[in-house]
Order: C-alpha cells, then structure tokens, then sequence
C-alpha cells in the first residue's frame, strides 16, 4: 500500500480539482457513500451519533449522514465549530441534512451517548496541525469512555497523520476508513494504538498523481513480481556468500545465529569470522560454515583488530557477497578499526548491526567512505546514540529521525521495532507490516542482519533485501504467534520456518489481490 503525507494529500487534492477538473464534491461524495457502505456492513448500527467539524472531513461524516437517512437508518449529528472556514461543499451537505430533517445538535453538554450504538468521528481530518481545545479535548475523552464503538473517518480526530503523535487527546477508533492513501501516522508507533483497525478506500485520484508516491506500507501484497527464480540446475556458488564479522567470549551466540539465519534464507555459502577463543565451541555447533579465526585481544575475550585485515586477506578463500559487522562482537574502542578496515577493503554491501554500530556511534562519517551501500540496523537505544537524542525522543518521532540518519550516514537506515521503519538516502522509506511483540527476545536482530545479507548475496537490491528479509522474519515471527503465543518467540524457531515462510510470502505475491484492510490489534 502506498503512504501519503499531509503535504502529499494536500498537493493531491489540489491538483485533482485544478488540474484533472475532478470537482471536489465529487470525492466528498464518494468518501462519504464508501463510508457508509463499509458502516452498515461492519455495523448494521440502528442509531448512529455522528461528531463533525466543520471542515471537509465534517463534510465526509455530512454525506455519511444523508446515506444513513436515505436508507432508513437513525442518526443525529453534533456538530462542533472547529474552524471559521467552511468550504462550500461543506455547507451544501449540510442544508441537504437539513431538509432531510436529520437532528443537530450544537453542544455535547446534556447529550446522552449511551443511547447510540456507533460514533462517526468526523471531526478533524489530516488537515490538523495545533492542540486540541480544552472542550475538544474533553469531548473525545468522554467519548472514549464509553464502550461504544467509534468509526473514525480518514483518520482519528487528534491524530498527527504524518507522525503518529496525539494533540493532547485523541479518538481510539475500533475502525478507520482512511481514504486513497494510508497515512504513515495511522501504522507507526504511536499511532497505530489509536485505530484497531483500518480499512483503506480509493476516491476519483488520477493515476498519475498516484504514480508520483514513493513511500510504502510493506505487505504480502507489496512482493508482486518480487522474487527471482532459483535455477534447478544452481550450485552453492549460485546463490552467494555471507562473510559474518563478530562474536566474543561471553557472546558467541550470536554470530551463529546470523551465520545460520544465512544459510535458512537461502545463500549457498557462509563464513564466519571469529576470534579463535570461541572458535572451537562455534566449529561444534555450526559444521556447515567456513571459519576464519582472528587472534585473541589482550584480555582473551575478543579479536585482536591489529591482526584482524592480514587474516582476513590470508584465509579468505572466497570472495563475500555481503557482510556482516557486529553480532556479539563485544564494544571495545579499538574494534572500531574493524569496522573501518572493512569498509576499506570489501567492495560488497556491508550490513552493521549491534556491537558493530555501537563502535562507530561516535564516528558515523566512516559509513560514508565505502564503495558499496551500507545497511545500519539499530533499535531504539541504538538509534538514540547514533542521533545523540532520547529513546523517548526517537519513539516519538521514528520515520523522521530514520530518514534523518539515512541522509547523515548515506546508509539504508532500518529503526527496529513494532512497525519497522527502513529509510533510504534516496528521501523514500518504508513501513514493515508484519512481526509481534513475542519477538522481543535475544538473538532476534542477529537474525535478521542475516536474513537481509542472505538475500543480498542471491542478488536482490540492497534496498529490497532489506525489505523482504525484514519482512520474511516479522512473517515468520507472525506464523509462530498464530500456531502458539506471542510469548516468548526465539530466533532458533525463527530460523526453523524459515524457508517455508519466504515460500508462502512467495506464494501469496503471487495472487495479485489488492489487500485494503490493516490490522493494528
């Protein structure tokens, strides 16, 4: 699905009406009869209460009224004065309800809600950009108090569309019926938690001015005529080779977890790099790999980076695909020099995650200096460091702050968390559907930086094999939570189903159904 800002959607409006001569009346008309399709069949509702400003997102919730009445359904409207302006096809659909003798109501107080059985929030569109009245306020407050289901049209009034954050109090829809384009406020934290579930209609919007949106919501859908074919005939030098840099005394897991992760998703070779403290332990657990074994630090528990390039030089047999830097490589300062030294010399994508960002948090110009697109992957606390901001801060502004470090660094930037946000130095980012909150445990983002170099080492884009591999593993993720819990998910369950999972995702890419409804619950 494609994402729109509220400059994208403001620029939209205007060039349909003034440009493609689509009257603006029009696309109220058919935002308003789409919603009230989609109420009555989500609902049936035998008395509706409908809250509506008085701009044109009042004049939407204005049309859904006069399709309730026309059908023979029960509605009163409250209208709150929000705005001095009201455009003229708002005011047409309101003395249309007025003829139709639909009850208004001009002030909540006395107003009993208990005796409807659905709100219509047509309050504020995506046209908001102040705090809320302490009145507004109180009135949403008091509607979400109630038990009544609250349908929310294009977005929940009080919502930021673009960021997700709340002006002070805002509706929590049970559903929202956004229109032409998700807005990337409605699925990233935290504004996913105010619409259970979304349902997306298309308005009279000219292809062209589609076309010029390049932001996505990442579903099964979003895969169509992805994947390339994998040849009968391939050998393991086929499908590439994943050179894994990290792993330390206390931490030898993960570089094993990366290194497997690999192998699941389908690249034909992988070799680890290690120091040689953990390497017999490693040698035991994970025949399948090749090893290159860097000495010891001077305290035994990492690798020495003053030997870590002659080894690498010396017992690299087979030029790598992509890279890996990090997975419990340990965060000593000096290991910074191993980051730069493989920037240096290897002319593949280099994929930094975990200790490997953390050694370079202070030093971010180094990303701009290799020859191959690089791939940052923190969480919130990683990200936190890299923009010398607050966890807090980052949470509150995700698609912001990733698009920001994107352009810092010149790195694909991936912000991990419910809602994953890839952002590239090309001003486009992304938003991932899929993946559970079982899936906070460790080991989890050891595998996914092997998911996506897998995928980059059989050929696909840096850019979509971040796509796809973050995708492939929230959906993994997802297909265990339905079989067991969201409980506790482990990356070695991850790892199992792997393969199965790219195959369904495969699959399903395949069925060219055009998916319109989200769920954030």
């Amino acid at each position: 699905m494609k994402l729109a800002s509220v400059d994208q959607i403001k620029e939209i409006d205007l060039l349909s009406t003034s440009k493609y001569k689509i009257p603006s009346k029009t696309r109220m008309e058919i935002a308003g009869f789409k919603c009230f399709e989609i109420i009555k069949k989500e609902y049936g509702p035998k008395n509706v209460l409908l809250v509506v400003g008085t701009g044109n997102n009042g004049g939407d919730g204005l049309v859904v009224a006069k399709y309730l009445r026309i059908y023979g359904l029960k509605c009163e409207i409250l209208t709150i004065n929000n705005s001095k302006k009201r455009s003229s096809d708002y005011l047409e659909n309101l003395n249309i309800v007025k003829k139709l003798k639909i009850k208004i109501i001009r002030s909540p107080k006395g107003l009993n809600l208990k005796k409807f059985d659905l709100i219509i929030d047509a309050l504020f569109g995506v046209g908001l950009n102040r705090d809320l009245t302490k009145e507004v306020s109180n009135l949403i407050n008091r509607i979400n108090s109630t038990k009544i289901p609250i349908c929310s049209l294009d977005i929940p009034s009080g919502l930021n569309a673009d960021t997700g954050l709340a002006y002070g109090a805002c509706m929590n829809s049970d559903l929202t019926i956004t229109f032409d384009f998700v807005k990337p406020g409605l699925l990233t934290d935290p504004g996913y938690k105010y619409s259970k579930k979304i349902h997306l209609v298309k308005l009279a919007t000219p292809i062209e001015l589609s076309n010029k949106l390049n932001n996505f919501f990442v579903d099964d859908n979003f895969f169509n005529n992805f994947f390339k074919a994998r040849n009968k005939s391939a050998n393991k030098g086929s499908f590439g080779h994943v050179l894994v840099i990290g792993g330390s005394r206390n931490m030898s897991g993960a570089i094993s977890i990366a290194g497997l992760s690999a192998y699941k998703s389908g690249c034909g070779l992988v070799t680890l790099c290690i120091p040689k403290c953990i390497s017999n332990a490693l040698k035991k657990k994970f025949p399948e790999s090749i090893f290159i074994e860097i000495p010891n630090s001077s305290d035994g528990s990492t690798m020495n980076e003053e030997f870590f390039i002659k080894e690498v030089k010396k017992r690299l047999t087979k030029k790598p695909s992509a890279v890996v830097i990090g997975p419990g490589m340990g965060n000593r300062a000096g290991l910074l020099d191993v980051v730069r030294e493989s920037i240096n010399f290897f002319d593949c994508p280099i994929i930094l995650d975990a200790d490997g960002l953390n050694v370079v948090s202070g030093n971010l110009n180094i990303l701009k200096r290799s020859r191959k697109d690089v791939i940052i992957t923190p969480h919130p606390g990683e990200m936190a460091r890299l923009a010398n901001t607050t966890i807090k801060d980052v949470q509150e502004n995700r698609i912001n702050i990733a698009k920001e470090i994107s352009t810092k660094t010149n790195a694909i930037t991936v912000l991990k968390g419910y809602r994953t946000i890839i952002a590239s130095p090309k001003n486009k980012f992304y938003i991932n559907g899929s993946g559970n909150e079982g899936m906070a445990t460790g080991g989890m983002g050891d595998c996914l930086t092997g998911i996506i170099a897998s995928f980059i080492a059989q050929g696909y884009s840096t850019i979509d094999s971040t796509i796809l591999g973050i995708f492939a593993h929230g959906k993994a993720g997802d297909i265990i939570s339905v079989k067991n819990s969201k409980r506790g998910i482990l990356a070695s369950e991850i790892i199992k189903i792997l393969p199965k999972t790219i195959s369904t995702i495969e699959e399903n890419s395949n069925t060219n159904i055009e998916l319109d409804v989200i769920s954030n619950a």
